[in-house]
């Protein structure tokens, strides 16, 4: 089961806090904005897989319990 807006929050904050960083600076590591990020957590932007993998790496769970879907494939780059 998917975790909840409120839960993947609890759960970024708790790894962050964790690593001795600031939800910015985890933010700025995983190369998006403090604000992108809470979008995405929050469930009013789909993040990209990338940085869906990135933020349930950090939390430590899969990308299917954390955002509900399995991992998207990523775009090739150019």
């Amino acid at each position: 089961m998917a975790m909840t807006p409120l839960e993947r929050k609890a759960a970024l904050r708790a790894a962050v806090t964790l690593r001795e960083l600031t939800m910015a600076e985890a933010a700025a590591e995983l190369g998006v904005s403090y604000n992108h990020l809470t979008l995405v957590i929050s469930g009013e932007r789909v993040g990209s897989a990338r940085l869906e993998e990135a933020i349930s790496a950090l939390i430590g769970r899969p990308v299917a319990e954390v955002f509900g879907r399995t991992a998207r494939p990523s775009r090739k780059k150019r």
